[in-house]
């Protein structure tokens, strides 16, 4: 890279150190992931203090140092301030932040992840009438998608059936089972492989249709969809298990999030 750098990003964790800097990592257009330390960015005189806020997209101008980049000009974008008045939004975007920090390691380039990010925290930020848990499913499966292990959910992965009175996510193959072939996939899972668990959630026709839509639409429409209310719960626990169970582990953030939801 340059010594200088023109971009715009996403801070989406920051650390303090001293009294008045911290490290941000920033989640930037066509560079990715970097660390920038933060001279003073806490002290009230600064310039950068407003758009060097956790969760705030701004331009920057950056310069190389040793160890990190410093700062050198920003201005602040969107500081998606709805998502701030509200503990349950603000601890729901830090799980969904952990996950694509988690998704998007140093070195690699993922724009759409970024994308999908941002177009999630203004959907948090504006207080649209979308309930959080299809907020956070949808993030979860759409994530999933955008990482390269979407599960396959056009049809049964053994008899290629596209409906049923009943539909399994089959979560450890990536892809769905019907009624009819759940027992015979398990029996001839036991004898192939019996260290292999086997992980099947039941959909109904609704969620299974909501998840077939956000892995077939775009980041900007990803959210453009109903469910009743009886059936977020289930939604929302699906995408949840696929992804952590991908990932194979779990988020402090998660069950941060979860702690205020249910105190509220």
């Amino acid at each position: 890279m340059e010594n200088e750098l023109k971009v715009r990003g996403l801070v989406l964790r920051d650390v303090h150190t001293g009294e008045a800097d911290k490290i941000l990592t920033v989640l930037c257009e066509g560079i990715g992931r970097i660390d920038v330390s933060g001279k003073g960015v806490r002290s009230l005189r600064s310039p950068h203090m407003v758009s060097t806020q956790i969760f705030t997209y701004s331009s920057f101008v950056f310069r190389r140092g040793k160890r990190y980049y410093y700062i050198s000009e920003s201005e602040l974008i969107d500081a998606f301030f709805g998502l701030r008045s509200d503990i349950d939004r603000l601890s729901l975007a830090s799980y969904l932040a952990d996950i694509t920090l988690d998704l998007m390691p140093e070195g690699t380039v993922d724009d759409d992840l970024l994308r999908l990010t941002l177009n999630t925290f203004y959907a948090l930020s504006a207080k649209k009438n979308i309930p959080l848990k299809q907020i956070k499913g949808a993030f979860e499966m759409k994530a999933a998608d955008l990482a390269g292990f979407c599960p396959d959910l056009g049809c049964c992965r053994r008899c290629g059936a596209v409906s049923h009175r009943e539909m399994y996510l089959d979560v450890m193959n990536g892809g769905l089972v019907c009624g009819d072939c759940k027992t015979p996939v398990i029996l001839e899972n036991a004898r192939t492989d019996n260290s292999t668990s086997m992980i099947h959630l039941k959909l109904t026709s609704t969620v299974l249709a909501a998840l077939r839509y956000i892995t077939s639409s775009d980041e900007k429409r990803f959210l453009s969809f109903t469910l009743p209310e009886n059936e977020l719960k289930l939604f929302c626990d699906v995408c949840e298990r696929y992804l952590l169970d991908h990932l194979e582990h779990g988020f402090h953030s998660l069950e941060f999030y979860k702690s205020m939801i249910l105190e509220n």
